[in-house]
């Protein structure tokens, strides 16, 4: 299928999804890694705004392709893990980073914004599988450090970032996705009550578990595979 129809196939899955709630916005993400330029243009041509990112540069190299000028409505995400080093690259850039995994990388993307003048948009990865090779504050640590984040002046905390346990996801254990899901919309309502602050975005879900997510309250969903797949 073409790209267009896959998109049409994945916000027909979304209305189906939503139906008790049809006003609920949902911002797609188009996983970007492994597309093509002429692919991310087709899949701007078929209406795709938000294209995502795993590496900085990776971001920086594409970004070139869209000029402003030609794309204004184009949003970039950075999604994949963030090192200090590269923050600096990232100002002005993006319209929300999802992978801030430390109180360190916060205070390091807060510090360049604030001398930049800027407040950059982000939300906290928090690991809910317990898989030690993934990023992202455990539960708890979330809870107790989240605070100090909100307080930082360079940013804008806006919400959590989760992905499924990967066995789940693959094996469509529905029952796992929606305990793993779940859990990150009740960590995101605690939080919201420790800082007291609204925090509107949820990103969990990408091509084999969206609508596990969306179920569970996902507000942005990062789509990639099904979306580009040949």
């Amino acid at each position: 299928m073409s790209i267009q129809q896959q998109l049409a196939q994945v916000e027909s899955t979304i209305r189906q999804t939503l139906r008790p709630q049809p006003e609920t916005p949902v911002t797609l993400v188009a996983v970007t890694k492994y597309a093509t330029i002429e692919q991310m243009k087709a899949a701007y041509a078929s209406g795709v705004r938000h294209f995502g990112e795993n590496k900085v540069q990776d971001a920086l190299t594409k970004m070139a392709s869209f000029p402003a000028a030609d794309y204004p409505d184009l949003h970039w995400h950075l999604i994949g893990n963030l090192q200090s080093n590269k923050v600096k690259k990232t100002l002005n850039r993006f319209s929300l980073i999802h992978s801030v995994d430390s109180v360190a990388l916060a205070e390091a993307i807060s510090r360049q914004n604030v001398q930049a003048t800027l407040r950059q948009p982000v939300l906290l990865q928090v690991n809910i599988s317990q898989d030690p090779t993934r990023h992202g504050f455990s539960p708890e640590a979330l809870l107790s450090q989240a605070p100090q984040i909100a307080m930082l002046p360079g940013i804008e905390l806006r919400g959590l970032m989760a992905m499924a346990p990967a066995e789940a996801s693959l094996n469509q254990n529905d029952e796992a996705l929606n305990a793993a899901f779940s859990q990150v919309a009740t960590l995101k309502s605690e939080l919201e009550s420790r800082i007291g602050i609204a925090l509107p975005e949820l990103s969990m879900g990408m091509s084999h578990d969206f609508p596990q997510a969306l179920a569970c309250g996902a507000t942005i969903i990062r789509i990639g595979n099904f979306l580009f797949k040949t």
